[in-house]
């Protein structure tokens, strides 16, 4: 079921910021805007007895769906009004026609003033139904829940992340790693009884297989990277390979993800066929360094119960591997072992005393906010009985109780009615009772993860931009300066980097990967957290093309990730009001089709005018000519990575609220001085020093301007000299400088242009030398002026 009262107080709440901010001012909207801002607050003191209601009265339900569909409508109205007013700024010198006497802008807001008091009648209407109707109350504020923060801030996560604690499993890898070190085959070891009927001549080439198996939470994946890390198997196997198979058991996909493991300058794209990537794997392994080591491959999060498909992937990867290979598969379902004629390692349940281990090692070693006690941990004791063996859990209560401030807090965290509700499948309870005590923000921005399909890698940074993009990210000043432990301003990034470090040391995000300063780069979702994401989302979040897809009705439909295009002219004529289109870059292998590129090269994304997320990543139906910013005017993010686009014309740098620009692999053409009109722009990627011949004087006009992983010095009267970059000061994560060497002497860098630069992470400065350029005099001149 949806969480809609969660939803619309989160949205009225992002209505409220905006109604007090900068919009409530703008003469000839600002009293239909005070209008708005009085129902609204009215709205938000039912929400808590609505959120109370819903569950058992399907009316309340009812109304809430109600009320965020007109929230959704009214956050466009506002943001169309900021829009208009930051392009009459952008585009109208002081010298012309004031702008409360300008004629058109008068026309426009008039407009928008209509537009409003449609919202506000509607809005009026939905407040009476509450009070009326469902008899909704305001209720005494929940500083939780009412909260535009995120709660609890875990202070002792930012920046810097602990490795995850593992117990209650040093029998089961002894065990595991025992079985790969030892010779053993297969067909002689077998626990499935029908296996040699089944597996033909599998065992005679195949590697031999163990399955780690068990259901969801038990902690299969922890259990395979245990063993797979481990010294003596690292020792033994000196060849690694881990692919994550979920759904996507298809040779040439598994062949694919093999090469590019063992061959990291690969270059043959994913759509090559099975015999091409075969050989490219075959010449890989004879080479010297590779050539007779042993292979240990896991096959994680296997579904795959045809054999057929088994055989077509392991025979002829056992005809290419040495002798003493081994294949680890996890999966939950023994039929995927009984394919594979594997050994097999059936996961149990944790010990209440092991689970106990892991919500301790969370909620009081960690640095909880109060003193441990007896009664505290007999009231934890009890708790971890609730975790019934699952690993998963226990780590999800322990990030929860860590929050929980006392004796009290965890008795009521024990006699929660939550675990009543499903005692079939505890693990839900557990994760619904971790989600609901967390801020209406950490659920919203928790909830928007559904939007990444099933295994994949969530990157931190872009999971920041997108939650940044979509409005979610907002906080207390005091509060990111606490958190963030640093003297410079906080901004929406740190507001991000808050939010993912509080919901990972919850332990809703797993696997993290890790960069040299502690720092996640990237994580992944558990299946069971990504069902909780998806059911709190329901029909307002579609992966397309994933075999899970919950509805196949897109009228309600807001954000979409886009794995095939097999549903793409339904989410044209239907999804009316996305506001995230993600994912191009896998769909675009399939662009094929004249009838799918006609769609695609039609107006079809000119229909979602209420975007704030569009990915084209790989998209080559087009040069991007015919589109207009006025259909993308709430656009935030956009990602042009590997596209044919040849310039950037009106229809992006029209753009006035974009964030994040992606420029990654596309062909040579120059940025324009119009850049300048994008001052929201916060994240510019572009590579490739060779493809940019000169920076624009415009680009050091963007003063928000956080990521820019290269610039390209010119002259300064043909655009932007490395002097002209002084204010650039809040560039973080790495800075690459090319052409140095047209900075001939000393005096024509100014002084410091580098050292307030502090939040830079990496500094790599090129001179891009050739023979008629400077001297190492030059250079080291040039270097003391811009202390770097």
């Amino acid at each position: 079921m949806a969480e809609y009262a969660i939803g619309a107080g989160e949205m009225v709440n992002r209505l409220l910021t905006l109604v007090v901010g900068e919009i409530g001012l703008v003469v000839g909207v600002k009293d239909e805007v005070k209008k708005l801002g009085t129902v609204l607050r009215g709205i938000q003191a039912v929400l808590q007895d609505a959120q109370k209601k819903q569950v058992e009265q399907h009316a309340v339900r009812h109304w809430l769906r109600q009320l965020k569909e007109v929230a959704y409508d009214a956050e466009d109205v506002l943001d169309d009004v900021a829009y208009k007013e930051l392009k009459y700024t952008l585009n109208n010198d002081n010298n012309k026609v004031p702008r409360w006497l300008n004629p058109k802008l008068l026309i426009a807001r008039g407009k928008t003033a209509h537009k409003i008091k449609a919202i506000n009648k509607r809005l009026d209407d939905i407040y009476k139904n509450a009070t009326m109707q469902h008899q909704l109350v305001p209720l005494e504020s929940n500083p939780q829940s009412g909260s535009p923060g995120y709660g609890d801030v875990d202070r002792e996560t930012y920046s810097h992340m602990k490795e995850p604690i593992v117990l209650g499993r040093e029998d089961d890898k002894k065990t595991i790693i025992q079985k790969l070190i030892n010779d053993w085959s297969s067909s002689s070891s077998s626990s499935t009884d029908d296996h040699q009927q089944n597996t033909r001549n599998v065992d005679i080439i195949a590697p031999p297989v163990i399955s780690i198996v068990g259901h969801g939470g038990l902690g299969k994946t922890t259990l395979a990277r245990l063993v797979y890390n481990d010294d003596a198997v690292t020792k033994h196997f000196e060849l690694r390979v881990w692919i994550c198979v979920s759904t996507h058991f298809r040779s040439t996909y598994l062949f694919y993800q093999f090469l590019q493991q063992v061959d990291q300058s690969n270059t043959l794209p994913e759509t090559s066929s099975k015999q091409v990537l075969l050989a490219a794997i075959e010449t890989q392994l004879r080479k010297e360094e590779l050539l007779g080591k042993k292979l240990l491959l896991v096959l994680d999060d296997d579904w795959n119960e045809d054999l057929t498909k088994w055989e077509d992937f392991v025979l002829p990867l056992g005809r290419s591997v040495s002798s003493g290979s081994k294949i680890i598969v996890t999966s939950r379902d023994r039929k995927v072992a009984s394919v594979t004629g594997s050994q097999m390692h059936e996961l149990k349940g944790l010990s209440d005393e092991a689970c106990w281990g892991l919500i301790e090692s969370q909620a009081l070693k960690g640095g909880g906010p109060f003193k441990t006690s007896d009664e505290l941990v007999h009231f934890g004791k009890k708790i971890s009985i609730k975790c019934h063996g699952l690993p998963l859990a226990a780590k999800v209560l322990g990030g929860l109780l860590k929050s929980k401030r006392g004796e009290r807090e965890w008795l009521e965290v024990l006699n929660d009615k939550i675990w009543t509700l499903n005692k079939k499948d505890p693990i839900k309870n557990v994760l619904k009772l971790s989600y609901d005590n967390l801020s209406p923000a950490l659920q919203a921005c928790f909830s928007y993860c559904a939007i990444f399909p099933k295994d994949d890698w969530i990157e931190t940074r872009l999971l920041v931009q997108l939650w940044m993009a979509q409005g979610l990210l907002e906080a207390p000043k005091q509060e990111l300066l606490k958190a963030s432990r640093s003297q410079r301003e906080p901004t929406l990034e740190d507001a991000g980097m808050i939010c993912f470090d509080t919901l990972y040391s919850k332990s809703l995000f797993q696997e993290a990967e890790m960069n040299t300063y502690g720092e996640v780069t990237r994580c992944k979702m558990h299946h069971h957290l990504h069902d909780l994401a998806q059911s709190i989302m329901d029909s307002e979040c579609q992966v397309l093309g994933e075999s899970s897809v919950r509805s196949t009705d897109l009228s309600e439909c807001r954000h979409v990730s886009m794995i095939s295009l097999s549903a793409l002219e339904d989410l044209h004529h239907e999804a009316k009001k996305v506001r995230t289109i993600f994912g191009w870059e896998s769909t675009s292998k399939e662009l094929v089709d004249g009838r799918t590129l006609q769609v695609l090269r039609s107006s079809a994304l000119f229909k979602f005018e209420s975007l704030r997320v569009l990915d084209l990543r790989g998209f080559r139906g087009s040069d991007f000519s015919s589109f207009s910013c006025k259909y993308f005017k709430h656009l935030r993010y956009l990602d042009l990575s590997s596209t044919n686009i040849k310039s950037l014309s009106e229809w992006v740098t029209g753009l006035y609220h974009l964030q994040t620009l992606k420029l990654i692999n596309v062909m040579s053409f120059e940025l324009p001085e119009d850049l300048m009109k994008l001052k929201k722009l916060r994240h510019l990627f572009i590579d490739d020093h060779k493809k940019w011949k000169k920076m624009p004087q415009a680009l050091c006009k963007l003063h928000q301007l956080q990521t820019l992983p290269l610039f390209v010095v010119c002259q300064e009267e043909s655009g932007c000299g490395i002097s002209m970059m002084k204010d650039l000061n809040d560039f973080r994560g790495t800075l690459n400088i090319h052409r140095l060497s047209l900075v001939k002497k000393a005096n024509l860098a100014e002084e410091g242009i580098l050292c307030e630069k502090s939040s830079l992470r990496k500094l790599r400065l090129h001179w891009d030398r050739d023979s008629s350029v400077g001297d190492d005099g030059d250079e080291l001149l040039v270097l003391e002026v811009l202390q770097p």
